[in-house]
């Protein structure tokens, strides 16, 4: 169990995390071919190999410069509306982590705010609107209050993940309002929204790494 974070524990997070999204590529395809582009599964291959022949065997010098470089690199192959949202998260995460030496539990606030702050001011959606930030919101605001309760970065990210996977799951009853999704309305009503299910993975990775 990991109470704190350095930029090699960050680093080694992301490698995981990019096979473990590589791995999900069927079922994010699936998800997305029922109300989208289909191409959420075939955009994390291309983006995640692409962050992981980047930092495999690389050293940063702080959490900030692994971040960003993570955010290029999938910028370089991966072009989608979720690959642009997830590339400003990185950013915006990356931007907020330039004074910080290790992540813990009230850093990992900052760094999910800035993440969210980043979607809404791109995106335009906000909660309810069956999109990647009714799974992100919860999880944030997850971390938040265990934040103010002094909660270590264990159990903040198991209850963050918790949070994360209710809120993917309210998204099956919702009508998407955005995007190309939000143009098959009623047809919409049923399906898990795949870019909620996405930031699930994400948080289960970081949370089996940390737990």
């Amino acid at each position: 169990m990991k109470n704190q974070l350095s930029t090699e524990d960050i680093r080694q997070m992301m490698l995981q995390l990019s096979d473990h999204m590589i791995s999900a590529e069927t079922m994010l395809t699936n998800l997305d071919s029922a109300i989208g582009d289909g191409d959420l599964g075939m955009t994390m291959v291309i983006g995640f190999t692409e962050i992981k022949q980047r930092i495999l065997g690389e050293s940063f010098g702080s959490i900030s410069e692994l971040l960003l470089s993570c955010a290029d690199a999938f910028s370089q192959k991966a072009a989608s509306t979720f690959a642009t949202l997830l590339i400003s998260m990185m950013k915006a995460a990356g931007k907020e982590a330039e004074a910080l030496t290790f992540v813990d539990t009230p850093k990992a606030t900052q760094l999910f705010d800035a993440a969210v702050a980043s979607v809404q001011k791109r995106g335009k959606a906000q909660l309810g609107d069956k999109t990647l930030l009714d799974a992100l919101i919860p999880a944030a605001d997850s971390l938040r209050c265990s934040s103010e309760s002094g909660l270590l970065l264990p159990e903040a990210a198991l209850r963050a993940q918790e949070a994360a996977s209710a809120g993917a799951e309210k998204t099956i009853n919702m009508k998407a309002r955005t995007g190309r999704s939000g143009y098959l309305g009623d047809r919409t009503i049923g399906q898990k929204d795949p870019g909620a299910a996405a930031i699930v993975l994400i948080l289960q990775s970081f949370t089996s790494y940390i737990v």
